[in-house]
């Protein structure tokens, strides 16, 4: 895709590369996580080949520095289409751009084919499981390169999209830098330890995520998993959720109606540092979520050694080896998810893998923690 030929066999100018962000903010999210991870790789790519790279962001630039051929355009979108087209148009080195999601690759669509560089767009799921119509049809079908995070994802956009050409599989991994902000103690302490954890944004849209049917699944479990009284009277919580957002009151009076209240605990938004150390101190990661596209929560749990409860027919299942590094269960069924659960290895940690030797980055079935049960 770096590489422009005149005719058959013959190179005439090999292609600087334009990489374009919806935003690489740190509180972006997966979406901004996997930016960020094809902003570096592509940047580094190259660096080794000497050829020019740049930066075009709708939103942030956490981890870029401005300047240098970065650029943010604040949510600005038709500001950041012209500048997408500019970099096509003017004269000098050919480009070719990489598109971190489909949204901004609609600016190819309306440029016609002698005018339109060769481009690559990431697809990471929600976005093209629907039907897609004008310009983010045409910038699909359009692209020289596209890329998916999961089978999963891949198979969901065929099932709702006429054919738009190949696509390659290409799954994620985790970022290798320090986690921000401070380690809230007070928290912590609340959490205690051995506890299931839930992670993920609470949105009236995006209940397919689990936290509902977790909830139902507490309720379902026997009486001798229950949490412990400390000597003060207080009950450690059983399952903690990390997270915030518009559909945190109606989970929240749902616990309260099943009367598990008092073994849950809403942590709302909780910085890195502090969800690695929730993530550390857990028994198991539950997320029977069946409307993700790849699941960076998954590895997140397995790089501390965590085994993980995920939804079958699901990306989750391209993570999570059933029976070895977690569980797959029936995301709508509470009882199927309270089984898994009791089947669960509670002792920590599992399978004697400790945190520090748990793979840094584990992007593949098979790394984190074994499932003895």
């Amino acid at each position: 895709m770096t590489e422009s030929r005149d005719r058959p066999g013959r190179t005439s100018q090999r292609r600087d590369l334009v990489f374009v962000s919806a935003g690489l903010e740190l509180d972006g999210g997966g979406r901004a996580l996997a930016g960020r991870l094809l902003a570096a790789g592509s940047a580094d790519y190259a660096r080794e080949r000497g050829i020019g790279w740049s930066l075009l962001s709708l939103g942030g630039l956490d981890g870029f520095v401005a300047g240098g051929g970065a650029r943010a355009f604040r949510g600005r979108q038709g500001a950041l289409a012209m500048a997408i087209w500019r970099r096509q148009l003017a004269g000098g080195r050919r480009v070719a751009l990489i598109y971190d999601l489909l949204g901004p690759a609609r600016a190819q669509a309306w440029l016609p084919p002698p005018l339109r560089a060769p481009y690559l767009v990431a697809l990471y799921g929600i976005e093209v499981w629907r039907h897609l119509s004008g310009s983010r049809s045409r910038a699909l079908r359009h692209a020289s390169v596209r890329l998916a995070t999961s089978h999963c994802t891949l198979a969901g956009a065929r099932a709702v999209n006429r054919d738009f050409g190949p696509v390659e599989v290409l799954p994620l991994c985790l970022e290798e830098r320090p986690p921000t902000g401070e380690v809230d103690g007070a928290l912590l302490d609340r959490a205690g330890r051995d506890y299931l954890l839930i992670v993920g944004r609470m949105a009236a849209t995006e209940r397919y995520k689990g936290h509902h049917q977790l909830l139902q699944a507490l309720q379902r479990l026997p009486a001798e998993v229950q949490p412990r009284r400390q000597a003060a009277g207080n009950v450690r919580p059983l399952l903690v959720i990390a997270g915030d957002g518009d559909d945190r009151p109606r989970l929240e009076a749902l616990a309260a109606t099943l009367g598990v209240a008092d073994r849950v605990l809403f942590t709302g938004f909780v910085s890195e540092a502090s969800l690695a150390e929730l993530y550390a101190r857990a028994a198991i990661f539950v997320m029977p979520s069946r409307g993700e596209g790849f699941g960076l929560v998954y590895l997140e749990a397995m790089r501390a050694a965590r085994p993980c409860i995920g939804a079958r027919a699901s990306a989750a299942a391209e993570i999570i080896a059933d029976g070895a590094t977690g569980l797959l269960v029936d995301p709508l069924d509470p009882d199927d998810i309270a089984g898994a659960l009791v089947r669960a290895p509670w002792a920590r940690p599992a399978a004697g893998v400790s945190s520090s030797s748990s793979p840094r980055g584990a992007g593949a079935r098979g790394c984190g923690p074994c499932w003895t049960a």
